[in-house]
């Protein structure tokens, strides 16, 4: 079923929309609702992939995939909020009730509810962007940017046509406790928004052909088809909320069966028998299979392609835990012609460009702004 924001939970990052839409049009970039909670729990670089082998987890932690729970440290969030938890620029409050309504339509869009362990890191990433937005709305107003009445009606026409019945539409407004009116009013503002994103970083935007044709060149190797290397590996599963000491013994155990691998006094697919925690593996030695580029976790993937047949690598940390890893029969890919993933170079370039110039306009806001934090 399809999900309406209720009243201000589209102010949850709106702007996050045309920063990732690429090429899209502004109708798109303003009618997706990009909630934010895939973003406070996990990581979002879209920088281009670090072809640097990984150390060994002795040395230094692995960096996590884009997919996969981080927990950063932040300031620990009240359990009891107050009822204004920010102020912008003296005159805009972010309330407690537009907070958490925010946080609600992030659980409604996850399908779950906050885990506890998450709950710090999800409100203030989630404030962060409702100060983000009000900051822009703000700038919107400065800039005498002006939302037509026909634009407004349009948006909400395609929103009222996504779902299959105008009741089941009037249904989910009832479920959100809002009005068409206020739906309105938030589209208006999205749109104000939207506007002012696109009046910033368009005309910034510049990206030449050259600079395509050279990443390519750079990084050739990532465009490969059919790369893939036969694996086998021994994992020491580890929980997202292992405290250290547990996070320590399960490195401590991988570290002995790799010296024993490494120094031929056991046998690679016994051990993994033994003592690997994949369960779909240990039964056959740890034998994954061929392994494409690209296919498994970023530090999984980048541990493996950096063996030659035969090798095993250094004991490699993931968000399953820790992994010694056996190389087996490669099979060399072939590089995709440049005509043929040109477009796709100069999407993901434009991506981060934006990123960066988006990066860069909101701290200019903040820093020229007055943001009060109150939690």
């Amino acid at each position: 079923r399809k999900t309406l924001a209720p009243h201000g939970i589209s102010a949850v990052s709106r702007y996050t929309d045309t920063l990732i839409s690429k090429d899209k049009k502004l109708r798109t970039t303003v009618t997706q609702t990009t909630l934010l909670i895939t973003i406070a729990l996990y990581g979002c670089s879209s920088a281009a992939r670090d072809d640097t082998p990984p150390p060994a987890v002795e040395n230094t932690q692995a960096a996590l995939p884009k997919d996969s729970p981080s927990i950063p440290s932040v300031k620990p969030v009240p359990s009891i909020l107050p009822p204004i938890v920010a102020r912008v620029n003296g005159s805009t409050t972010v309330t407690r009730e537009e907070l958490e309504r925010a946080v609600r339509a992030n659980e409604t869009k996850a399908g779950q509810v906050v885990p506890p362990q998450f709950r710090d890191q999800v409100y203030r990433r989630v404030l962060d962007q409702l100060i983000d937005f009000h900051l822009l709305l703000e700038e919107s107003t400065r800039r005498q940017v002006v939302a037509a009445s026909d634009e407004v009606e349009s948006e909400i026409a395609r929103v009222r046509n996504s779902y299959p019945t105008a009741q089941a539409f009037d249904e989910q407004l009832r479920e959100w406790g809002t009005s068409l009116e206020a739906l309105r009013e938030e589209t208006r503002k999205d749109l104000l928004v939207a506007k002012t994103i696109e009046m910033e970083l368009e005309p910034a935007l510049n990206l030449k052909d050259e600079t395509v044709q050279a990443f390519y060149d750079q990084h050739s190797g990532q465009f490969t088809t059919g790369e893939s290397i036969h694996a086998s590996h021994i994992l020491i599963g580890t929980s997202p909320t292992a405290s250290p000491t547990e996070r320590g013994q399960s490195l401590e155990t991988a570290r002995e069966l790799r010296e024993k691998v490494t120094a031929r006094t056991a046998d690679f697919g016994e051990l993994a028998r033994e003592y690997s925690t994949d369960e779909e593996t240990a039964s056959n030695g740890g034998d994954l299979g061929a392994i494409e580029r690209g296919q498994t976790v970023e530090p999984f993937d980048t541990a493996l392609f950096a063996l030659k047949t035969g090798e095993i690598s250094p004991v490699v940390e993931s968000p399953f835990g820790f992994h010694i890893i056996k190389a087996g029969q490669r099979q060399e890919g072939e590089i995709t012609p440049f005509q043929q993933v040109r477009d796709q170079i100069r999407s993901m370039l434009l991506q981060q460009e934006r990123q960066l110039l988006m990066s860069t306009f909101l701290a200019d806001l903040r820093k020229a702004g007055n943001v009060v934090i109150l939690i």
